[in-house]
């Protein structure tokens, strides 16, 4: 068999222009919106964050990112063979969590808080974009 000959005219049709990407990396109307809620929602977040009383505003939305931290660190421990003692969730000025187990794989169990929480999180923020979706994980999460 003959060995294809490939150029780099062969690969591109046309040339790259400027205008190609900036018309690429422009964002559309509907784009720019959810950018722009995006970013009052980090302002507002930032603001209450740093804020002593209105710290109290965020307070069960950090007890559930624990909750979902935890979660995730007991569900990693049952998929790898670790027996669960029990998870604790404080509510102290650290608002941090504990997961007791004994066994599974520490190099899975570890991290597992950390993405598992930030995955669930993202299909949460996914979902917002869908109706049916936004409905069912508000029904998921209680």
């Amino acid at each position: 068999m003959a060995p294809i000959a490939v150029t780099s005219a062969s690969l591109f049709a046309r040339a790259i222009t400027r205008s190609d990407v900036q018309h690429a990396l422009t964002p559309t109307k509907e784009q720019r919106n959810v950018l722009i809620a995006i970013g009052a929602y980090v302002l507002g977040i930032l603001i209450l964050w740093n804020i002593p009383y209105l710290k109290l505003i965020l307070l069960p939305f950090k007890l559930a990112t624990v909750a979902l931290h935890e979660l995730c660190h007991a569900v990693a421990g049952l998929c790898t063979g670790a027996r669960l003692r029990s998870i604790k969730i404080t509510i102290d000025p650290d608002e941090g969590g504990l997961t007791r187990m004994s066994g599974g794989r520490w190099w899975c169990v570890m991290p597992a808080g950390y993405l598992g929480s930030s995955f669930l999180g993202a299909l949460m923020v996914f979902a917002g974009f869908n109706v049916l979706a936004s409905k069912i994980v508000s029904v998921i999460i209680g």
